[in-house]
């Protein structure tokens, strides 16, 4: 695996924990806040997977590209998607 994958994949698990821990917040309370980060935590997952599923796309004229990060943002980006699913593990 090269490394921009990997880096999308990361992507993509830390837009799904994003989603998640959102979700349950909007589940709360349906407040402006919570609606707009519900929505671009929803924007987060579609460029990871448009960038795993199409790498060359170029939506309305214009390339979303997430290049290969250094594995200190990579590290910090599993790290903060490991506490935001065990936030949402334990407010379920």
């Amino acid at each position: 695996m090269d490394r921009t994958r990997l880096t999308r994949m990361t992507y993509l698990l830390f837009g799904i924990a994003l989603l998640a821990s959102n979700a349950l917040s909007l589940g709360s309370s349906v407040a402006p806040l919570p609606l707009v980060a519900v929505v671009l935590s929803v924007l987060v997952v579609v460029a990871s997977v448009a960038g795993l599923v199409y790498p060359e796309a170029a939506p309305f004229g214009v390339s979303v590209d997430i290049g290969p990060q250094p594995t200190w943002a990579l590290t910090l980006l599993w790290l903060g998607s490991a506490l935001l699913l065990a936030g949402v593990a334990l407010q379920l």
